[in-house]
Order: C-alpha cells, then sequence, then structure tokens
C-alpha cells in the first residue's frame, strides 16, 4: 500500500501534538511514529515543505548560538560540538536511548517480517513455520539487498515491501533444493554420500542428501561438520564429527535452534 501525502502530514501533526513543538527529522524518529522520516521526504519533497503542510514552524536544522557540550559527551577527535547540526547534537544527547529505540524498532520489524514470510507459506510445499521459511530473490539483478539486512540497516516497512515483492517464500528444504548442484570435490562428494546413506532426517521423512545436516547433541564439539569440509579436513577427522551427530533436514534443524526474535535474521539467504 503506497503511503499518501495526507498520512505524511497526520503523522506530523501527531508528533508535534506530542512534543509540544514542531519535530525535528531526530525527534520524529525517535517517537517511532509512521511513515518514516524519510518516507515523508519521498513523498512530499524535504522535511520543512512537509512541515509546511502540516501547518508547523519550520527552521533551519544549524543555528548561530549552540549550547556549549555536556560534559558526558565524548566526541571523535575530528568533530567540533557548535559544528554539528540540531539533530545530530540531539543523538549525541540521546545516544543510549536512541540505542534502545533502534533495538525496538528492529524487533518490530522482525516481527512483521515473520509475520510476511508466515502468512505467504513456502511457495513450492506449502510450510508456514515461520523458522523455515526463507524469502528467496526470482532474480538477482533486481535484488537491493537481503530483506533481513534490510531491517538491521534500518530501512521501514514501505522499503521492506517493495523487495519482499522481488521475493519467493521458500522453507529451508525447498530453498535448499533450488539452489543445490552435484559437489565437485572428492571431500564434498563422500559427505553427501554419508548424508544418503544415513537413512535421513531423525525427525520427518525427509531423505534428500542437499536437505540434510550434521546436528551436534552434545557439547563435545571441535568444528561443524560443514566447517570441516570447507576446510578440506581429512576424512577421518570428518567422520569423527560425524559420530557426535544426529542428521536432521534443514527445516528440523532450524525448528532445533529457533527463536522468534532471531527470525529476520535468516529472512533470506541468496
Amino acid at each position: 500500500m503506497t503511503t499518501t501525502v495526507s498520512e505524511c502530514i497526520d503523522a506530523l501533526q501527531r508528533a508535534a501534538a506530542e512534543l509540544g513543538e514542531s519535530p525535528t527529522k531526530a525527534q520524529y524518529e525517535a517517537l517511532g511514529f509512521t511513515p518514516a522520516s524519510a518516507t515523508i521526504i519521498r513523498i512530499i519533497g524535504s522535511w520543512n515543505e512537509a512541515k509546511v503542510k502540516a501547518n508547523l514552524e519550520t527552521y533551519y536544522s544549524r543555528g548561530p548560538r549552540v549550547s556549549p557540550k555536556p560534559d558526558d559527551i565524548d566526541l571523535p577527535d575530528d568533530r567540533d560540538w557548535s559544528s554539528l547540526s540540531v539533530d545530530q547534537r540531539w543523538h549525541y544527547r540521546n545516544r543510549e536511548w536512541n540505542t534502545k529505540r533502534t533495538l525496538r524498532r528492529r524487533t518490530r520489524l522482525r516481527e512483521w517480517v515473520r509475520d510476511q514470510r508466515q502468512q505467504r507459506g513456502c511457495t513450492r510445499c506449502g510450510m508456514n513455520d515461520p523458522g523455515c521459511l526463507d524469502f528467496h530473490h526470482r532474480k538477482d539483478e533486481s535484488k537491493r539487498m537481503n530483506v533481513g539486512e534490510m531491517v538491521t540497516y534500518g530501512y521501514g516497512k514501505d522499503a521492506l515491501r517493495e523487495e519482499i515483492a522481488k521475493c519467493d517464500v521458500l522453507c529451508a528444504n525447498c530453498h535448499r533444493l533450488l539452489h543445490h548442484q552435484e559437489p565437485s570435490c572428492d571431500l564434498r562428494r563422500w559427505t553427501v554420500t554419508q548424508k544418503r546413506k544415513s537413512g535421513g532426517c531423525t525427525r520427518c521423512s525427509e531423505e534428500r542428501a542437499a536437505c540434510l545436516d550434521y546436528h551436534h547433541t552434545g557439547e563435545d564439539k571441535s568444528m561443524s561438520v560443514s566447517q570441516l569440509v570447507a576446510n578440506n579436513r581429512p576424512k577421518g577427522e570428518v567422520r569423527r564429527e560425524m559420530k557426535k551427530c544426529v542428521i536432521l533436514c534443514a527445516n528440523c534443524h532450524r525448528r532445533e535452534h529457533y527463536h522468534p526474535s532471531d527470525t529476520a535474521l535468516q529472512a533470506d539467504r541468496h
């Protein structure tokens, strides 16, 4: 859904009512309102122009008179307090609070991203367990970045929706199968053979080797089997590590390590 000018104006007016003054971009973002300030600027043209439409006071971000830097604020050597913008000084004064606010915003967006995946489910098998689902870009050339990375870098819902529209939802197993290629090196081929001989996932009926992982059951772990193979370690060393593991498919492996607050970190793998 496209954000409208009236929604931008309404959000600015609500922010001004809560703050008791015309908000700077930093103050507006700190409130956690939507649409984001970047969206308002994109739709209306500039922050001051948006405030004019909302009948709010406008002013330049830099002013001639700046109060002294508080003693408890440390600046980088190449920064001068008086040369910072109003927004930058606000961020330095409220760094700890703003960090917590940013983390809360990321958590909300991660939950929203998780819900988007769950509502759609895997396009190939119908799986809708949120911990097992990825966003897969249909065309790499149109890809801005991974959806999970966009959350980390502070993108809002409008940008996330645009990126999600370029994706299909796949469960971890179907995603593995889509990208699977028969290995070329001997150690990788041998590892795939061991998976095929294993009898498949110990928790479900999945038997396809491309979907299978080695999951350590105890604390006696020197390195993951996949890391040992990637490092081209001797077969004997890899075999010893395999004996410490059970076989799980990628979906069951995700469930084993699933934490709801982490779901957007795995929002897409490719």
